[in-house]
């Protein structure tokens, strides 16, 4: 596992998804250290002397694939002080300082696995997502939920990995029916379920094959993990059997 280290980046670009979601695009000075799918990293917007104190910061996973090691992605929704200090203060050409890798929030390939993401909390799962490859043995599930269907980051990502790799499987969750957006995917070779409402297990439970080793991954919310948690064992999994990132 890499050292951690604190590197200052220029923000390359800023893409604004509406609703107050972002994405961040960093360009590192140097290098940034070897990561895995599914850890994080501390950025902060103030200014950093590298002789003196960390400053205050916010955790954030890495979404973009640990081969690009020149460039830093990351999502983040407007939801407190420090995401609304980040809007106001995040300017392409500016310069923020990172300190990374962190985390144990990695996915077992060997296992079945159910990756349950709400909002932003897609990127941590999408590094490993891009890396998936079409031999894949292990079945691997993406439920996704956001508000409404612009707000699925990454979904042409997601759609390239569902029509290569067999074993890869998508359920997408809106607030509010959208049938412009269900027609869409009803017209893609394989076709990703799509569910109004929150994330919920009820509905997912039947197009979901669970085996006996089958792992769940939950990134989101807090409320969103605490909701799906008390779901996942009312349905009898093994409280090993579930693992959360909490990035709030």
């Amino acid at each position: 596992m890499s050292m951690p280290r604190k590197i200052c980046c220029a923000v390359e670009a800023i893409t604004d998804h509406g609703g107050r979601v972002y994405t961040v695009d960093l360009a590192p000075a140097s290098p940034v250290p070897s990561f895995r799918p599914g850890q994080f990293l501390h950025l902060t917007v103030d200014d950093y002397d590298p002789s003196s104190f960390w400053p205050e910061s916010r955790v954030f996973s890495i979404v973009n694939s640990p081969r690009e090691r020149r460039r830093i992605r990351l999502c983040y929704s407007v939801k407190g002080r420090y995401t609304t200090k980040m809007e106001q203060t995040l300017k392409i050409g500016g310069t923020v300082w990172i300190k990374l890798p962190y985390g144990e929030f990695m996915i077992d390939g060997a296992s079945d696995a159910v990756l349950l993401a709400g909002g932003t909390g897609i990127s941590a799962f999408t590094a490993f997502i891009e890396g998936l490859k079409p031999e894949h043995l292990r079945p691997v599930w993406l439920v996704y939920g956001a508000r409404n269907p612009a707000l699925f980051l990454f979904c042409d990502m997601i759609l390239d990995q569902l029509a290569q790799v067999p074993n890869f499987h998508v359920l997408f969750f809106t607030e509010a029916a959208d049938a412009a957006f269900a027609g869409q995917m009803a017209a893609l070779p394989r076709a990703p379920a799509c569910l109004t409402g929150r994330i919920s297990i009820d509905p997912v439970w039947p197009c979901v094959p669970v085996a006996a080793n089958t792992v769940f991954y939950l990134s989101g919310p807090p409320i969103m993990l605490t909701t799906l948690t008390a779901q996942l064992k009312a349905h009898g999994v093994a409280p090993d059997r579930v693992r959360t990132d909490a990035w709030e």
